[in-house]
């Protein structure tokens, strides 16, 4: 079962919540329209479909899904159970009766499908083009063009329903999802977010998922010494999130610090196992640290390894900046 497979699904799905306009609204009316909607929206269900296209390759998977405010929700198909009460998210396979169990808490929880406090940032992030109004899944839905500020070749096309302005549909290049048989408002009981292992089930793994402002408090939890930068291009910390999983007594923790309010610079931090595949021009950082360094569609990774922990940097700041911020994470 390829339960990282599943985390990084999970944190796409959840992470795609865009704010739509007319041509005649600007930014804050947009915003306040779209929590206006928000705040009468407690609960929805229906069938979710993601469709994936990896290396030439397009599988879809469904499921029945359900969300309750603030942050419960529901998966399921006949292979898949994903469900969560809000502070432990349980991944159950059906198949082989085994099922994983983690952790979610902090300032801030990356599974929470609560779109209304993104709605700003979104927008931030994106310029909003109005394409005109179309009929999806018998619901009337204005449909809205999204293009990267950062990068403009970025281009989402959503379907934003106009009585709940939920979006109902989101097609990217490589990705799509779909909300079907929507309902909104429905009553559903806490019952539904709440996972007892079926009889014989086998715990497998446990996990955690923890989100800060404090990298403090993320080093806590981790096992190797988190490399912070002493230069970021004067870009301030955003959040610093772990991802913390034993499966079958294989521990794998994952640090992802973000700094810049568009996420201008993203580094991952992991404890180095020896046997990663470096792609890039080899360079040399501070103290003889061997790097690889790879420029691509306006992007910049450098990756490096010290004192024990793989160090990944991506950021759309110039080559010179990037070095200068891994040089300054080496003592």
């Amino acid at each position: 079962m390829k339960y990282k497979y599943i985390f990084l699904s999970l944190f796409l799905v959840v992470g795609v919540f865009f704010a739509g306009c007319t041509q005649q609204m600007n930014a804050d009316e947009i915003a306040k329209k779209m929590q206006e909607k928000y705040n009468n929206i407690n609960t929805m269900e229906g069938n979710m479909m993601i469709t994936l296209t990896v290396n030439g390759i397009t599988k879809s998977v469904e499921y029945n899904y359900a969300f309750k405010k603030p942050n419960k929700f529901y998966m399921e198909n006949k292979d898949m159970l994903i469900v969560s009460d809000g502070k432990i998210m349980y991944i159950y396979d059906k198949k082989s009766n085994k099922y994983m169990k983690t952790e979610i808490n902090g300032e801030e929880n990356p599974y929470n499908p609560d779109y209304g406090k993104f709605i700003k940032n979104m927008l931030k992030l994106y310029d909003v083009k109005y394409l005109g109004e179309e009929t999806y899944d018998n619901k009337k839905c204005y449909v809205l063009e999204l293009i990267s500020k950062k990068d403009p070749t970025i281009k989402i096309k959503m379907y934003v329903d106009e009585n709940y302005w939920q979006p109902l549909k989101i097609e990217s290049k490589d990705m799509t999802i779909e909300y079907k048989n929507v309902k909104f408002n429905v009553d559903i009981p806490d019952s539904k977010f709440i996972f007892t292992p079926p009889k014989g089930a086998e715990l497998i793994g446990s996990g955690k998922v923890l989100t800060s402002t404090n990298i403090d408090e993320i080093q806590k939890e981790v096992n190797f010494k988190i490399l912070v930068p002493k230069y970021t291009a004067n870009l301030k910390l955003q959040s610093a999130k772990l991802v913390k999983q034993d499966i079958n007594g294989e521990e794998f923790e994952m640090v992802n610090l973000i700094y810049g309010n568009m996420g201008d610079l993203n580094i991952i931090e992991m404890k180095d196992i020896g046997n990663q595949i470096d792609v890039g021009n080899k360079i040399t950082l501070n103290n003889g640290v061997n790097a690889t360094i790879y420029e691509s569609n306006g992007y910049t990774s450098l990756t490096f390894s010290y004192n024990g922990v793989r160090v990944s940097i991506m950021s759309k700041l110039s080559k010179d900046e990037v070095i200068k911020i891994a040089n300054s994470m080496i003592e």
